[in-house]
């Protein structure tokens, strides 16, 4: 029973931190599966989801001039607006996902139940690497909205001027006099604190695909290690293994089934907003004189890519572990010494496995648009470098 809180032990404190910043209305209680509904946090999450609504009605409405401009403005405007749209429908998944949520932790504890019953466990590493990839992507993320204000206020003389200057960047360059009069500093302000709340809701469907793909990833190899130390397989064993992989099969595909609108949420926004981010800053980041400018474009292009592309390869390496099951069932030898009718029940049993494992999918995709897997990978790479290629061509 101690170890029964791996799992737990891992998702408490990223919901719980997921929580603070008014995505998933759950709260830890100290029962199975360890979380729950709280009317509170939904009515949070609700108010937040509504002020990231109205954040991007006025971000339509301080650009909407720019349509009427340059496809250099519009491309600015695509840039804003993609974001606040992707933390919207973040926070409205959670909220309508989060009574699936409680369901497939609760069918997670009850498949670390079975794996441990044949020795499969995550182990201190999985756990230190899903640590790192959190509070390295909450440094990474908060280092580039530091840089981003930074640069933008670089060149104020006095305080009055820091104000100034930030409001304008909450404005997007636009003149906030027509909208909100007086108040236009307290709307600018609040835009930045906004900005700074969303930018959970920004990194957490990368998070979410990164982590599931480590851990799934683990119990897969651990199961096949033991495949490895066992020369000949019985049938006994192979019945143990056909229960096993069922349990994994069935784990991995609700997952992929529940966070399927998710990945489709994140990996689209993540493009559209990484090819405007290039369109948007390529002429300020080979004009610019500031080397600060400079360096601030670069990082956080840099980290968006690097983001997107490191949690498409964990998933991507998901997907080819239950194809090396496969095969390592192709390769088992006859068993010596067994009779005939032994041996046939064996490769029956053996062909039952492969077909479950056939029949039921491992990968991660984005509401079946597309699957995450190493050929995703690489068509992503190419659809950035060929539009960098394309823009690059083009006069400035």
């Amino acid at each position: 029973m101690a170890r029964k809180s791996d799992v737990i032990q891992l998702w408490s404190p990223v919901i719980s931190f997921f929580r603070c910043y008014a995505i998933v209305p759950l709260r830890q209680c100290h029962k199975e599966p360890y979380f729950e509904r709280c009317r509170g946090s939904f009515y949070w999450c609700l108010l937040v989801a509504f002020v990231y609504l109205c954040t991007f009605i006025f971000s339509i409405l301080l650009v909407i001039d720019t349509f009427n401009s340059s496809s250099k403005m519009i491309a600015d405007a695509t840039f804003y607006l993609i974001y606040y749209a992707h933390c919207e429908m973040t926070v409205v998944f959670f909220l309508l996902q989060s009574s699936d949520l409680l369901q497939l932790l609760q069918h997670w504890i009850d498949t670390e139940r079975l794996l441990e019953e044949n020795q499969i466990f995550l182990g201190r590493t999985v756990k230190c690497q899903c640590w790192f990839i959190f509070i390295a992507t909450v440094i990474m993320s908060n280092l580039e909205n530091a840089l981003y204000i930074a640069g933008a206020v670089k060149d104020a003389e006095n305080v009055t001027e820091i104000f100034y200057l930030l409001v304008k960047l909450a404005g997007k360059e636009t003149d906030l006099n027509p909208y909100f009069g007086d108040y236009k500093d307290v709307y600018g302000f609040a835009l930045i604190f906004v900005e700074s709340l969303s930018e959970v809701a920004w990194i957490s469907g990368d998070f979410i695909i990164a982590l599931v793909s480590i851990i799934l990833r683990r119990y897969y190899e651990v199961h096949r290690e033991q495949l490895r130390s066992q020369p000949d397989v019985s049938f006994q064993q192979l019945e143990r293994l056909r229960r096993v992989q069922l349990a994994l099969s069935t784990l991995t595909h609700k997952v992929a089934e529940l966070f399927s609108p998710l990945i489709l949420i994140t990996i689209g926004c993540d493009v559209i907003y990484i090819l405007t981010f290039l369109y948007s800053g390529l002429d300020a980041d080979i004009s610019s004189p500031s080397l600060l400018v400079r360096f601030i474009f670069t990082y956080s292009f840099a980290y968006v890519i690097l983001r997107l592309m490191f949690s498409v390869y964990l998933a991507s390496r998901l997907t080819e572990l239950p194809r090396k099951t496969v095969d390592y069932l192709y390769r088992l030898p006859s068993l010596v010494g067994y009779s005939m009718e032994q041996q046939r029940n064996r490769l029956i049993k053996m062909d039952l496995i492969v077909q479950e494992i056939q029949n039921e999918p491992t990968a991660l995709s984005g509401g079946g648009f597309f699957v995450l897997s190493k050929s995703s990978a690489s068509k992503l790479f190419g659809l950035i470098v060929t539009y960098e290629v394309v823009m690059l061509q083009l006069p400035r």
